[in-house]
């Protein structure tokens, strides 16, 4: 009697646990798109409008959110709390200028951040925003380090030819920050926002995490200097196929006026494979003293897992939404294979047609 009791309590779990699969693949995944970009900056006589048909392919696909390569706000006062010089070193190049324009705004509107979150909150459940919460917006947001959605309402005024007369309530720091960044060739300012501001978004989310640098700095302080005893094994990485097509195609997507060939190449299957072979093995075949070529490369694995790790927390804020998540294109393979491994996400490929989505 106990045996069938056993058989058919067995039997009932695997039952209940089909079941529950078949509705996790029935259901509504969150759909990602990680959109690998090449570092803007880097491309000698960029222009906006190079970007066109790029922004036009993506926003066919409809994004309800979009994240960018930058830390959370919460990590970047986390990571000074620390008073570490590893850390602070890093901070100071990726983030340490959000921090500055924070203060600025929360002392000129006398808030902290989560005043200035609960005022967001409030102002984004309204059905329609008008000029007034565009303009309260952009220093909440800039209060809340999270300048790029900041600018991102700055655009919204602009877009609607709206004169900024009082713009007397945000300072001109503030307005500083936000315009240059505007300015930029970056692909934050001129991509991701881009999207966001098609999409009619109020937000961009931060997904970022530069503390794989702080780490190596702090537990391999020799790294730099048996990188270059060791440079020998890196001079042929600049000149692998891979990264002469990517020479050809910037060469050739400046002189065209249009980059939407070099984004295709950047986030295919080929790129992702001959990358990781000829930037990331290159690890695996040095033999530094203190380890610290090993280490490089394992924290560059753990700064994409919790990269992918901050997307997950996106999509579950954002069930069953469409999220861009515009990237250095090295990350891309990397991220692509942890998400993978999450039940409830989606990966949407650049290449596909947007007639079959």
């Amino acid at each position: 009697m106990k045996k069938s009791i056993h058989i058919l309590a067995v039997l009932l779990f695997f039952l209940y646990t089909f079941k529950g699969e078949a509705q996790i693949a029935n259901a509504e995944k969150t759909k990602v798109l990680v959109l690998g970009s090449y570092h803007l900056n880097q491309i000698k006589g960029f222009q906006p409008e190079m970007l066109e048909q790029v922004i036009e392919k993506l926003d066919g696909y409809n994004f309800d959110v979009v994240c960018i390569e930058n830390m959370p706000g919460e990590l970047l006062y986390d990571i000074r709390s620390r008073n570490d010089s590893a850390y602070l070193e890093v901070l100071k190049r990726f983030g340490g200028s959000r921090l500055e324009v924070a203060e600025i705004a929360q002392k000129q509107l006398m808030i902290d951040p989560s005043t200035a979150q609960g005022r967001i909150n409030r102002i984004l459940e309204k059905d329609k925003l008008t000029d007034a919460d565009h303009k309260e917006l952009i220093g909440y947001f800039s209060a809340l380090t999270e300048v790029a959605s900041a600018a991102l309402h700055y655009q919204y005024l602009v877009q609607k030819s709206s004169i900024l007369a009082d713009e007397a309530n945000i300072h001109t720091d503030v307005l500083s920050s936000i315009r240059k960044n505007l300015t930029s060739a970056n692909e934050i300012y001129t991509l991701a926002l881009k999207v966001a501001q098609n999409q009619q978004l109020h937000k961009l989310e931060y997904i970022d995490n530069f503390q794989d640098e702080a780490l190596l700095l702090k537990h391999y302080p020799s790294f730099m200097q048996e990188y270059n005893a060791n440079k020998d094994n890196f001079k042929d990485v600049g000149n692998s196929p891979v990264f002469m097509k990517i020479n050809t195609l910037v060469k050739t997507g400046v002189a065209k006026n249009d980059l939407s060939e070099l984004f295709l190449f950047l986030n295919s299957q080929e790129y992702m494979q001959e990358d990781v072979q000829a930037q990331w093995h290159i690890w695996l075949k040095t033999n530094f003293s203190s380890g610290s070529d090993k280490a490089r490369l394992a924290f560059w694995e753990m700064r994409n897992m919790q990269i992918a790790a901050n997307i997950a927390k996106v999509s579950a804020l954002y069930p069953g939404k469409r999220l861009l998540v515009v990237i250095g294109a090295s990350h891309k393979s990397f991220i692509e294979k942890y998400l993978r491994q999450m039940i409830n996400i989606e990966l949407l490929d650049f290449k596909q047609s947007l007639a079959s989505k």
